[in-house]
């Protein structure tokens, strides 16, 4: 078992398949974007699988592959396919910008996938196309494309939807209802997560950040809220259901209320680095272990290091942000 020095099981792997990204959305990446990593540089996918089965037989029950955007990367479903043979009681999820999500239905169902992340941080065309950067002429047809995608993943009925909100004061705060109503429509779980810095080319803007508790202030206009219990795979989401409503919603307060007590990930990097923490500025190497021939014994060894160095909480809170010190389109949240 991956145990840390605080005694929490590491069960939760998030897998950062790419540092590509085909959108640049404010909070996450400049408008120029950054550099990339060469292809020399990002794991292979074969490479992904084998970390993925030894994390398994160490109780890594959980896998769920980000980015950048996961979807842009190559060939993933040979990954896919891959990690459907492994042991993962929690089954692969998958976090995506919803662009390419229609048509990789079809692969994803085939694959297994557990469960679909998508990010959605307005429902303004206009203001979509700021948040996202493809500008506000483009907004709309970027903005039809990613909900036809969350329908039609409904529809397949196969893996459970989320859609993801970042909350931004003076972005789309005025829109939490409206996007919360989305679990009025459709059986999909929306989650609003507080706004944190992502990384040292992106500067963070403090007045751009709103608490968890205003946000659930907002989402009791919709009606009675009812509190549903946390299951093992529900991560750190305070999740209610509004009174008759076929989905949920749910706050992530990242930074106002800290969760690390309870956290039970580890992060691979897209270059191969296991990341213990959000905000670690340590991380154990892999790709290195991995490309001067190491066994499945020392990749076991590297990630019981890196459950070791994992800190008892990271150092946010809203009245002092620090900068992650790994771009979000490397690390993958």
């Amino acid at each position: 078992m991956l145990v840390d020095p605080y005694g929490r099981r590491l069960c939760y792997l998030r897998v950062s398949v790419t540092d590509r990204c085909n959108l640049r959305c404010v909070y996450c990446m400049p408008p120029q974007g950054v550099a990339k990593l060469s292809h020399e540089e990002i794991l292979t996918l074969e490479e992904i699988a084998r970390i993925v089965r030894v994390a398994a037989e160490l109780g890594v029950e959980k896998v769920r592959l980000t980015g950048g955007e996961p979807l842009v990367r190559r060939n993933l479903e040979v990954l896919l396919m891959a990690l459907g043979e492994i042991n993962l009681p929690g089954g692969v999820h998958l976090t995506t910008n919803g662009w390419l999500l229609g048509e990789r239905l079809e692969l994803l169902e085939r694959a297994g996938v557990r469960a679909v992340n998508i990010s959605l941080d307005s429902l303004d065309p206009a203001r979509y196309g700021i948040i996202t950067g493809i500008g506000e002429q483009a907004g709309a047809q970027g903005l039809k494309r990613v909900m036809q995608a969350i329908e039609a993943a409904v529809e397949v009925g196969a893996f459970k939807v989320k859609i993801n909100t970042v909350v931004l004061r003076d972005l789309n705060l005025e829109e939490v209802e409206e996007i919360a109503s989305l679990s009025l429509r459709w059986p999909v779980a929306v989650r609003f997560i507080e706004y944190m810095p992502v990384g040292r080319h992106t500067p963070y803007r403090p007045e751009s950040f709103v608490p968890a508790e205003e946000v659930l202030g907002r989402l009791r206009s919709l009606g009675t809220l009812l509190p549903l219990p946390s299951g093992p795979s529900d991560g750190p989401a305070r999740r209610y259901r509004v009174e008759g409503a076929p989905g949920e919603v749910g706050v992530i307060s990242a930074v106002s209320s800290h969760f690390c007590m309870s956290c039970n990930r580890l992060r691979l990097t897209a270059d191969g680095r296991v990341v213990p923490c959000l905000f670690s500025r340590s991380a154990v190497d892999l790709r290195e272990l991995l490309r001067r021939g190491a066994t499945d014994d020392e990749l076991a060894q590297a990630l019981e290091q890196a459950a070791r160095i994992k800190p008892a909480s990271h150092p946010q809170a809203a009245s002092q942000m620090l900068s992650s010190s790994r771009q979000m389109s490397t690390l993958g949240g």
